[in-house]
């Protein structure tokens, strides 16, 4: 009788490998109750053992295992022993479809499409919106995936980009230079994209050998760093967002934390099989058009009871991702947030929410075909940052309160002396915002700041004095030293 046994702790065992793990074992769990050819397994807390008498048996199990576990249906990917007991739904498998392409299969001989992209659309609230995928004829692991495995019992399963994103070859002269897996260390691999999660998120834009700057999207894998696998199939069914809103992340440390809220909500992270969560994000570069190369990497354990958790959770709400509507055809697409990324990011590098927010008001948005200000945007998001200005505490609470009674006042005064002229009226208060704007944005120190704060009292407080000063009626002969008209 022959044997085969995956440990997580197996010497070798990246984050992947573990949950490569974890997704075979919940294949080997959603096959149970099926027809399959005979074979035996056994199944612990950290490891999962094969054993077969038969060569033959070995590899009528190992193919249907793979037939099982990579599916394709009218051009989605499908795994169906990622989903649990309910199938999510058809926007929701065209992001992970999405996400997959864009990272386990970002180089093109990975997939063979079958077509151009396809769109369609969903109700969200008695309203509709668009969404859009590319259909695919095969893909490396449903097409390879039985085969690499029966060449890694031979000691020929050669790591390439398509089983483990980031590894190539470092000398392609060379075949000796590739790195190879045994079949203990290939099985969990081959089965990789069932115990993960990718989403597509953020991207740049880069320059081609030939042609003009594109902007290319980046994808966001999570990879739960598995180390228990007795509820693991309940792990990775709680793990997938289970609706279109869910699955709209805008960078690396977004989509890390929306996936901890969604284990929190399925009480997954106090005592449970994770303790921590990677995220790693892909995306093109200017040498390399063809290929998403891994180019961040994060990794975060954050417990249900901690307070970046609780932050982020009302920074989602006051967030959320929200439709706007298109004025061609009148369906809907999700809008970007640019404040809940920037609070992601702050949260998981333990700085206040709130930090770095000037880069919003003088940053551009690159994703556009013509890049404009990302500060246009904010208005979209003005209520949600109106409430999370109240979970401020301290001395920032009441430099806040000041500012934003100071505009107001400053705001009204210009309603006052424009009643009678509202075009006026606007153009002074954009004046007046711009004003104020980059003299807050392009505060460098402490005295810069301390003096922009000043200023906007003074012009608030300091016109009935100042008016004392002056004269009503200036003459035209000016003092070049104190700058006052006189009599």
């Amino acid at each position: 009788m022959e044997s085969l046994t995956c440990d997580l702790f197996e010497p070798g065992m990246t984050p992947l490998h573990r949950a490569g793990l974890g997704g075979l074992v919940a294949t080997l769990r959603k096959i149970e109750n099926n027809d399959h050819p005979p074979l035996r397994w056994d199944i612990d807390d950290r490891s999962v053992t094969f054993q077969w008498n038969k060569e033959s048996d070995r590899k009528a199990f190992f193919r249907y295992l793979f037939d099982y576990a990579f599916q394709l249906e009218d051009g989605l990917i499908s795994l169906p022993s990622q989903y649990g007991d309910l199938e999510p739904s058809l926007e929701v498998k065209a992001a992970l479809h999405e996400g997959l392409r864009l990272s386990f299969y970002g180089y093109s001989r990975a997939k063979k499409s079958s077509g151009p992209r396809i769109d369609k659309t969903y109700e969200v609230d008695e309203k509709s919106v668009g969404y859009s995928y590319v259909p695919l004829r095969c893909y490396k692991h449903k097409k390879e995936g039985y085969e690499q495995f029966e060449r890694s019992l031979k000691g020929q399963f050669k790591l390439t980009g398509s089983f483990l994103p980031g590894s190539i070859k470092r000398h392609n002269q060379y075949n000796e230079s590739q790195a190879t897996l045994s079949a203990k260390l290939a099985l969990p691999l081959l089965i990789a994209p069932i115990g993960v999660v990718a989403l597509k998120a953020g991207g740049k834009k880069i320059k081609p050998p030939k042609g003009e700057k594109k902007f290319m999207p980046g994808a966001a894998m999570l990879i739960p760093d598995i180390h228990n696998l007795s509820d693991v199939q309940h792990l990775l069914s709680s793990f997938i967002p289970r609706s279109g809103r869910d699955c709209q992340v805008e960078n690396l440390d977004d989509a890390v934390l929306q996936a901890q809220l969604r284990l929190r909500g399925q009480e997954m992270l106090t005592n449970g099989p994770v303790p921590a969560v990677r995220c790693i994000w892909f995306c093109p570069s200017d040498w390399n058009v063809q290929q998403r190369p891994p180019s961040r990497v994060t990794e975060v354990e954050v417990h249900s009871g901690e307070a970046v958790l609780e932050q982020f959770d009302i920074a989602l709400r006051c967030f959320p991702p929200s439709r706007r509507v298109k004025k061609d055809n009148g369906s809907g697409s999700w809008a970007k947030s640019y404040i809940r990324p920037l609070v992601a990011e702050n949260l998981l590098e333990r700085r206040p929410w709130y930090a770095r927010f000037t880069r919003l008001m003088t940053a551009k948005d690159d994703s556009l075909k013509s890049p404009k200000p990302i500060r246009c945007f904010l208005k979209f998001e003005r209520g949600g940052l109106h409430t999370m200005t109240q979970e401020i505490t301290g001395d920032e609470k009441i430099i806040v309160r000041a500012v934003h009674e100071a505009m107001r006042c400053r705001y009204g005064r210009i309603a006052a002396e424009n009643a009678k002229n509202q075009a006026a009226m606007k153009k002074r208060m954009t004046r007046e915002y711009e004003r104020q704007r980059l003299a807050f944005a392009g505060a460098k120190t402490a005295d810069a700041l301390r003096y922009a704060l000043a200023d906007l009292r003074l012009r608030v407080f300091a016109k009935d004095w100042l008016a004392s000063i002056w004269s009503p009626k200036p003459c035209r002969r000016r003092q070049p030293a104190t700058g006052f008209f006189c009599r």
